[in-house]
């Protein structure tokens, strides 16, 4: 599985690709010598053939046959004249000279020329051996044969063929391995940014990237990123410190807002002054609660909130406990399934999980809940579901904004903050959030990542 993953990687790609680049680049410049060099010996061996024939036709023209025939005998037997062959027949096709007899059953090509293996007496042995000959007409029906041993030439072009295979081929492994390690450099590096961007990105802002400390230009991309993240933690705590300081201060605003409509409830004097404080009183918990709701938000999304391992079992059965009395009898069902272990924010889990349980009692009206919490995969699958109207397709998408008031909800308490809060714990996490059709009703699932075994 391990070769599997890596042949499929980026990694073995550019190694591949790395490799192939610079054989075909080898192949195509070592080819190209091949070729030129295979050209210029055969047209080079072609002319000093043909020239060769030429003069000896000239001589046939001079000198009468007996005298032609001793000059052929003498060329063929000439030890300086290495790797020649010759034939000389008649207008009869009878052989008079040489040494080779091959011409009654050649093939000729265009111009006269051919190529042919025959056997050469040399000396008392005989070799066989590639020839590249051209026949001349030398008139009368006289026909002259004039060829050389091209088969070093053979040799030479195997000889080159083989080089050219082997160059290509430790060049391709080379190129591989350069490769290789080109992109295991570059992959340990991404591995390592991808490794410090998730600790920063679930809530680490004080994560750096690492430096190789080679100096190039990614080292530099590094350091500048690097820097723009000292920016983001010190603008995110002055900002967490900002909102910390006002809400505190809001808090206590409408802590004594709220004690001096208390005050002023119980000291009404006609039933119409009591309502007025009861209103009072409903509208200041009201954006105290939306004032909660916006700073688990923003905590949430803020990404600084500490992670640990936490059992969302334990968490869910907690939750189903404290809403089995604010629902009708037998309203809420519950499977969970114990001992799943995620690696959140508790708080912050249990909120969302709040909100959807007080959604769906909620909008439910009395119809049956259930509340589900089981393994999938290397994930915790907490299931929300009620019978109650749900969300039409074409607005599940708004659903989680902050504020959204869906229709069918009017009249109904809430802030329209709830599934904004699921939807930010959801990014805090990790976590998958798909709002679905329960038909009827509707189905809320929160895929959160199961924490690793603890060594």
């Amino acid at each position: 599985m391990a070769l599997v993953s890596f042949a499929r990687s980026s990694i073995a790609r550019l190694a591949l690709l790395h490799g192939l680049l610079i054989a075909v680049s080898m192949m195509a410049v070592l080819g190209g010598v091949y070729l030129g060099t295979s050209r210029l010996i055969a047209a080079e061996g072609d002319q000093l053939i043909a020239l060769e024939a030429q003069g000896l036709a000239e001589d046939f023209r001079e000198r009468d046959l007996d005298a032609f025939v001793t000059v052929v005998v003498d060329r063929a037997e000439d030890p300086w004249v290495r790797g020649g062959v010759y034939e000389l027949r008649n207008e009869h096709g009878d052989f008079l000279a040489g040494n080779v007899v091959v011409l009654p059953d050649l093939a000729l090509q265009a111009g006269g020329w051919a190529e042919f293996d025959v056997a050469v007496t040399r000396g008392d042995a005989n070799a066989s051996r590639r020839i590249r000959a051209k026949v001349v007409e030398l008139g009368g029906g006289y026909r002259l044969l004039v060829g050389h041993d091209v088969q070093d030439r053979r040799t030479f072009r195997a000889v080159m063929l083989r080089s050219l295979a082997w160059a290509v081929l430790v060049t391709l492994l080379f190129g591989v391995l350069g490769g290789l390690w080109l992109g295991r450099r570059i992959s340990r590096t991404a591995q390592a940014i991808s490794a410090s961007a998730g600790r920063i990105a679930a809530g680490n802002l004080g994560e750096r990237l690492p430096l190789s400390g080679s100096g190039d230009e990614l080292d530099a991309l590094v350091a500048r990123f690097n820097e723009l993240l000292g920016r983001v933690e010190s603008l995110t705590m002055t900002m967490r410190a900002v909102l910390d300081s006002t809400a505190h201060d809001l808090r206590g605003h409408l802590n004594r807002i709220r004690g001096a409509a208390q005050d002023a409830r119980r000291l009404a004097a006609d039933a119409a002054a009591t309502a007025a404080g009861d209103a009072v009183l409903a509208e200041i918990d009201r954006l105290s609660e939306t004032l909660q709701g916006l700073l688990r938000i923003a905590l949430a999304e803020s990404g600084t909130a500490p992670l640990e391992d936490i059992d969302l079992s334990a968490v869910a059965e907690d939750l189903a406990e404290f809403y089995q009395p604010a629902g009708e009898p037998g309203q809420l069902s519950v499977a969970i399934e114990p001992g799943l272990v995620v690696h959140g924010h508790r708080q912050l889990l249990a909120q969302a999980l709040s909100n959807l349980l007080d959604n769906a009692l909620k909008y439910g009206r009395g119809s049956p809940v259930r509340l589900a919490l089981a393994r999938a995969g290397g994930r915790a699958r907490l299931e929300v579901v009620d019978r109650g109207p749900g969300i039409p397709a074409t607005q599940r998408g708004l659903a989680t904004q902050r504020f959204r008031r869906l229709p069918g909800s009017s009249g109904l308490p809430g802030s329209g903050l709830g599934l904004s809060l699921v939807a930010a714990v959801a990014r805090l996490h990790q976590a998958e959030l798909e709002l679905g059709d329960a038909d009827p009703g509707l189905r809320v699932v929160l895929s959160v990542p199961l924490a690793p075994p603890a060594n």
